[in-house]
C-alpha cells in the first residue's frame, strides 16, 4: 500500500509539473516575435505550423485525424493560416481528390526563427541545472520511450 501512495504521489507530482510547464509553452507559443512584429496564434494554429515545419506536407484529412478536430474544423484553420500567408494548399500528384498542405515562405519563416526562440529558451532553462541539464535529458529520453507504449495502450 505504501508503494501506491507513493506513485499516487509522484504522479500527483508530475501533473503538477506538468500542467506548469504547458502553462509557459503555452505562454511562449501565443505570443511569437518575428522581427519586430508580434504575431498571435492560437495554440491550434501554433503547432500546425511546428508539425508542418518538420514534416513538411500532410493531407487535410491527416492533419484532421491527428489534431482531433472534424475536417471543416481543419478547412477552417487552414483557411485562416492561408489568408494570413502561412500556409499553402495543393492537389496531390497521385490523387487529385487529396488536399495536402504545406508551409509558405512566410511559413517556414516563421517556423525556423520560432524554433531558434524555443531552443534559446530551453537553453537558459537547461544551463540554471547542475549539470547543465544532462541528466534531464536522459530521464526525458526514456520518458519519450515510455511514451510510446502509453501511446499504444490508449488507442
Amino acid at each position: 500500500m505504501a508503494i501506491k501512495n507513493e506513485t499516487l504521489k509522484l504522479g500527483e507530482e508530475i501533473d503538477d509539473l506538468l500542467v506548469g510547464l504547458l502553462e509557459i509553452i503555452w505562454e511562449h507559443v501565443s505570443m511569437a516575435h518575428v522581427s519586430s512584429e508580434t504575431i498571435s496564434f492560437s495554440i491550434t494554429e501554433h503547432y500546425l505550423i511546428e508539425f508542418l515545419g518538420k514534416r513538411k506536407t500532410a493531407s487535410m484529412s491527416e492533419l484532421s485525424r491527428l489534431f482531433h478536430v472534424v475536417p471543416t474544423t481543419m478547412t477552417s484553420i487552414i483557411d485562416r493560416l492561408m489568408r494570413k500567408g502561412y500556409l499553402n494548399r495543393t492537389q496531390s500528384k497521385e490523387d487529385r481528390r487529396v488536399v495536402l498542405v504545406h508551409l509558405s515562405e512566410k511559413g517556414k519563416d516563421y517556423y525556423h526563427r520560432h524554433r531558434e526562440e524555443s531552443v534559446q529558451l530551453l537553453s537558459n532553462f537547461l544551463s540554471g541545472l547542475p549539470d547543465n541539464g544532462k541528466k534531464f535529458y536522459k530521464s526525458l529520453r526514456e520518458l519519450n520511450q515510455n511514451l510510446i507504449h502509453l501511446r499504444k495502450d490508449h488507442k
